[in-house]
């Protein structure tokens, strides 16, 4: 397809759909642009006034959402490294600054991302951690097919942590914010269990169906919902790819995928979150050479459907971060592919991070139709503070990587 771009005759704020509003379940966004969690400015594992500060900047430039950064639920193996905070009654104050920073800007949305390491999580030596003997959690004990690390989760361990999702909910609602994201993507705990490579378990939390395997994350959802009402935001995000795996599927089929979804919004989902490596690549493009997964999920479903993928950057987040391949800018051109699939209806919204990490006035600049001079994103400048933070010392998703 031909994309032409009108951007220097049209005025954006009428007629793009960019800048029109959305309302997810009962609270109102004023654009079809949020900043993703990107796992910065967070130390001790708390969030920092830096990152406050840095969330609080992007708002005022306007996209409609803001994710925080993600954070654990708080139980001893939710804590890996400190550069990744825990969202619990102890850092409650820290986590009050963040949200009063952002929502003093005005009327941007805000959810707070709940996100666990599960089987990725390893203690190294040398490393603060108040639980450096506590096994990491998965449902089987499985990175992936062949590869170890920690226990298989009992009934127990699976009450524990729900709960402990469910009070972080409760934080996170208490302080203002309008609503959580489940973070079930990348191979990390939740995800693990959508994974056939990774839940073999045998119980009412596996099964060999999607459907049966989120069993668990919709167990979690359903008593976030219960907890706090109807009218806080749930968005569930979930990827294909994960950071071990970057050709895994958790949907072999779009057959796969409606059941599941089904099964998210009648445990009160509100939005799905789909996590794609770049977001109008195709999903099963032996049966549509055009249609992501988004796309796919957008017409089994009637709840808005949001996604993410290196919008503006010639190089997925991936192999940009994991495997040292710097992007090019492709912003006016990925501006034009991202308005016609809003015309298509392939998603509600788009999700903008490094791009935006790199140029924090992103979404006026698109606005305003104001590409010239926007600033490259390079890993080791704009995401500094978390690479001096994170120890990579024998962590385990560096240690192996399948690729495409």
């Amino acid at each position: 397809m031909q994309l032409h771009s009108t951007l220097d005759d049209v005025d954006l704020t009428t007629v793009d759909p960019l800048f029109s509003p959305l309302r997810l379940n009962t609270t109102s966004v004023r654009n079809r642009f949020y900043l993703p969690a990107m796992q910065r400015g967070s130390r001790g594992y708390k969030p920092t006034a830096g990152m406050a500060e840095t969330l609080r900047k992007t708002a005022e430039q306007g996209p409609g959402i803001i994710i925080t950064e993600g954070a654990a639920p708080e139980h001893p193996a939710g804590y890996w490294q400190p550069a990744f905070s825990i969202l619990g009654r102890n850092t409650a104050d820290e986590w009050g600054h963040v949200v009063r920073e952002v929502l003093s800007t005005g009327d941007v949305v805000l959810l707070m991302q709940l996100w666990h390491p599960g089987a990725l999580r390893l203690v190294v030596d040398g490393i603060e951690n108040p639980y450096p003997d506590h096994p990491a959690f998965s449902p089987s004990g499985l990175i992936q097919d062949g590869r170890t690390n920690g226990v298989a989760m009992t009934t127990q361990d699976l009450q524990d942590t729900k709960n402990a999702y469910v009070d972080s909910a409760l934080v996170a609602q208490s302080l203002g914010a309008h609503g959580i994201e489940l973070h079930c993507a990348h191979g990390y705990l939740l995800d693990l269990f959508l994974w056939h490579e990774t839940n073999v378990r045998t119980d009412e939390y596996g099964g060999g169906t999607l459907a049966e395997r989120a069993a668990y994350p919709a167990e979690i959802i359903e008593a976030i919902r219960a907890a706090t009402g109807p009218d806080f935001i749930i968005s569930v995000r979930f990827s294909q790819w994960k950071e071990v795996d970057y050709g895994a599927r958790i949907a072999q089929t779009p057959d796969d995928l409606g059941p599941f979804l089904e099964r998210m919004e009648g445990a009160g989902a509100n939005v799905f979150h789909v996590s794609a490596r770049r977001f109008e690549a195709p999903g099963w493009p032996d049966l549509d050479q055009r249609r992501s997964v988004a796309a796919w999920a957008k017409s089994m479903t009637d709840l808005p459907v949001i996604t993410i993928g290196s919008v503006g950057l010639s190089t997925d987040l991936a192999s940009d971060v994991f495997d040292n391949k710097d992007p090019l800018l492709q912003v006016e051109e990925d501006i034009l592919r991202v308005r016609a699939g809003l015309d298509a209806g392939d998603f509600d919204m788009i999700g903008v991070g490094r791009a935006q990490i790199s140029n924090p006035d992103f979404v006026d600049r698109v606005r305003r139709g104001d590409f010239g001079g926007m600033r490259d994103f390079r890993k080791y400048r704009d995401l500094a503070e978390a690479y001096e933070s994170y120890s990579h010392e024998g962590q385990l998703v560096d240690q192996s990587r399948k690729i495409d």
